[in-house]
């Protein structure tokens, strides 16, 4: 396997979607999918895992953010917010467990805020 290309990003989505959030312009989908790739490399490193994207996982896992940068793009921010949960599933299995808790945090993930905080004073 070879690095992801936008022909297969293309692939994930109709066309007219692609061709409605590129308007003919193949360097918008270029740019999500470095963005994507920048993204999975931090995470998996923050896990501990060389960034490969010939590791089914992450190869995934950058597709799935990639969608979601398009989105984001469009301003589609419901359908951005679906991909980028999906790839931070994708994520989460690889995360280590520290102190019994998760790291998948670190995928996109947050925690709810303490009831006793009173702000910023």
């Amino acid at each position: 396997m070879e690095t992801i290309d936008i022909e297969e990003i293309q692939e994930l989505m109709r066309e007219e979607e692609y061709l409605a959030i590129c308007q003919g312009d193949d360097s918008v989908a270029e740019e999500a999918l470095e963005n994507a790739r920048i993204y999975v490399q931090a995470v998996a490193e923050s896990y501990g895992i060389e960034y490969d994207e010939a590791d089914s996982v992450l190869r995934l896992a950058v597709k799935k953010r990639a969608l979601a940068e398009l989105y984001i793009y469009a301003a589609e921010w419901t359908t951005a917010e679906q991909y980028k949960s999906q790839a931070a599933q994708i994520l989460s299995p690889l995360a280590p467990v520290a102190e019994g808790i998760l790291a998948s945090k670190a995928a996109g993930y947050t925690a709810a805020g303490r009831t006793d905080w009173q702000g910023y004073r």
